[in-house]
């Protein structure tokens, strides 16, 4: 299994369990889903409860997470301060300054960094779309939670599935994302 982490954090953001793509060379799109689950229980893709002996309500109190699965999984953290696009875009902004940093740190071309310039740009001028804007939504791991630091904000999109039925994709900018193999 690969694990995606936010390379300033060393936050967990996503793994390789969730239908994935990436998309231009730029953003990791996974694809989650709305779940419900009793408090420890971890639903695994495939497995059947029934058949493994947990199919009725045994009387007692539990509690019960309702979510998206990459979310609970990650245990990241809702943001609700980019509601409005401007502060949005002060973030946007001084992070890819840190990104372009990073690839540079890390022995990027000047023409990787110059095309990653230009496909970010273009990425995030679709995201401010108004249409789309309203269809995210905004998520942070523990560890930059706890104020260890600015990282990679994880952004939900809610968009509509083949059967209709709403698929919340997470994206993660690759050029900010290490993989670490389990």
């Amino acid at each position: 299994m690969l694990i995606f982490k936010d390379v300033f954090t060393d936050d967990e953001l996503s793994s390789d369990s969730f239908p994935m793509k990436l998309v231009d060379d730029l953003v990791y799109e996974f694809k989650g889903k709305h779940v419900v689950r009793k408090e420890g229980e971890i639903m695994l893709a495939g497995s059947n409860p029934s058949a493994e002996g947990e199919d009725g309500d045994d009387g007692t109190d539990e509690h019960v997470e309702r979510g998206i699965d990459i979310i609970l999984n990650h245990k990241l953290v809702e943001m609700n301060c980019y509601e409005d696009q401007a502060t949005f875009k002060s973030y946007i902004k001084d992070f890819m300054k840190k990104v372009i940093s990073y690839m540079e740190k890390e022995g990027k071309s000047k023409e990787d960094v110059d095309a990653f310039k230009k496909k970010i740009q273009n990425w995030v001028v679709g995201l401010l779309n108004k249409d789309r804007w309203k269809n995210l939504a905004f998520f942070i791991g523990e560890r930059m939670a706890d104020g260890a630091g600015e990282g990679q904000v994880a952004i939900i999109e809610y968009r509509e599935g083949d059967d209709g039925n709403e698929v919340p994709t997470l994206m993660l900018i690759k050029e900010a994302i290490a993989t670490e193999k389990l």
